[in-house]
C-alpha cells in the first residue's frame, strides 16, 4: 500500500488579528484541512487506461470575516450646529448627540464549510468532468440588530445570526480538436445553490433595507 502515491492531504491554520475589534476579541484563529483519493492509482484501475484521472476530494475549514466599519466597536459623539440649547434666553450653543452605539463584545463572523469533490479525466485529459458539493454555515454574524426605542438609537452591530448556503456544482470540459495550429474546446458548466436564514437577532424575523 503506497500512502503518498494513493493519497495526498493538507492542513492548515491561520490566526488573524483586526483592530475592528476590542483587546481581547480581535485575534481569530481559523483551521482547515483536505484529502484526495487519487483513485486512478489503485490496481483495479490497471486495466483502465482511459480513464487519465479519478480522484475524490474531502475538504473542511473555516473562515472569518470583519465587515464593520474601522472602531466599530466604540461608540461615537457627534460635535455641530444641532442640536443645540441656549440657557436663559441667551444664545443657542451647540451640544453633542450619540450617533452610533458601540459593542465591545464584537469578534469574528466565522463560516465553516464542507467540500466533497470528484476529479475525472478520460483519454489523456480530453474529457474531463469535474463535481463539487458543498455545504457553508456562516454563523456569529455582523448585523445591525434593532435596539429599543428608548436607547435614542435605533440599531447597533451585534453578533447574532446564522445563514447557510449549500448547492452543487457540475463543469465539463472537452478538448475536440488539438493540432499545431489549430485548438478547439468546449466548456459548461452548472451551479445549484439554495441559501437559508437560519437565525436573526433576538425575536426578530426579518431585515428590511432600503434599494
Amino acid at each position: 500500500f503506497h500512502f503518498h502515491r494513493l493519497w495526498s492531504r493538507r492542513t492548515s491554520i491561520r490566526a488573524v488579528g483586526s483592530s475592528k475589534f476590542a483587546p481581547g476579541h480581535r485575534w481569530g484563529t481559523f483551521p482547515s484541512a483536505s484529502i484526495a483519493w487519487h483513485m486512478n492509482k489503485e490496481d483495479f484501475f490497471a486495466n483502465m487506461n482511459f480513464i487519465s484521472e479519478a480522484k475524490l476530494r474531502l475538504s473542511y475549514g473555516l473562515t472569518g470575516n470583519n465587515r464593520i466599519a474601522d472602531f466599530g466597536y466604540l461608540s461615537q459623539i457627534t460635535l455641530g450646529v444641532l442640536p443645540g440649547y441656549s440657557y436663559n434666553n441667551g444664545a443657542t450653543s451647540t451640544g453633542s448627540q450619540l450617533t452610533s452605539m458601540g459593542n465591545p463584545e464584537l469578534k469574528w463572523e466565522t463560516t465553516a464549510q464542507t467540500n466533497i469533490g470528484y476529479d475525472l479525466g478520460l483519454f489523456n485529459n480530453r474529457v474531463t468532468l469535474t463535481a463539487d458539493l458543498y455545504k457553508k454555515t456562516t454563523r456569529d454574524l455582523l448585523l445591525l440588530a434593532n435596539l429599543p426605542f428608548t436607547m435614542g438609537i435605533g440599531s447597533a452591530y451585534k453578533n447574532v445570526g446564522k445563514v447557510q448556503n449549500e448547492g452543487l456544482e457540475l463543469a465539463l470540459t472537452t478538448v475536440n480538436v488539438s493540432t499545431k495550429d489549430f485548438n478547439w474546446k468546449t466548456s459548461f458548466n452548472i451551479g445549484f445553490n439554495r441559501n437559508k436564514v437560519l437565525e436573526l437577532t433576538e425575536n426578530q424575523q426579518e431585515i428590511l433595507s432600503p434599494v
